[in-house]
């Protein structure tokens, strides 16, 4: 069975989720679990690496639709960072994923479009409750 690496950081209120090795039927349904457990009520965003990943096929790519309703019901935001040109690229294209999350090449874009989400989103002044 192939096996998929998840490894999750934060950054801000960010959780990145880098996956690696391959992510298809056999493994999705747990690795789009363990990147969900890992988002707090206090995220504004996830961003899913799929740098590192070699191999998804429709169940893994369903699932990242699936992690970015349940995000948008949250109001949090979902983000791929894809590598231009790479097969996961081709892959999330095919399926029309760009029209519906936010997907950049690097990191380091997606992380800005991330923040710049969460001070649009950000109410200002005091908080409900507080």
């Amino acid at each position: 069975m192939p096996m998929a690496d998840v490894r999750v950081e934060r950054e801000d209120q960010t959780v990145v989720a880098v996956l690696k090795g391959e992510v298809d039927m056999s493994n999705a349904a747990s690795v789009r679990l363990q990147i969900a457990e890992s988002v707090t009520p206090d995220d504004d965003a996830l961003l899913v690496d799929l740098s590192e990943l070699s191999f998804i096929d429709s169940a893994g790519l369903h699932s990242l639709i699936e992690l970015g309703t349940v995000l948008e019901e949250r109001r949090q935001r979902l983000l791929l960072c894809v590598p231009h040109g790479s097969t996961i690229e081709r892959a999330i294209e095919i399926i029309g994923l760009p029209r519906a999350v936010s997907v950049h090449s690097d990191r380091a874009e997606a992380m800005e479009a991330a923040r710049a989400s969460a001070m649009e989103s950000r109410p200002i002044g005091p908080t409900e409750g507080a």
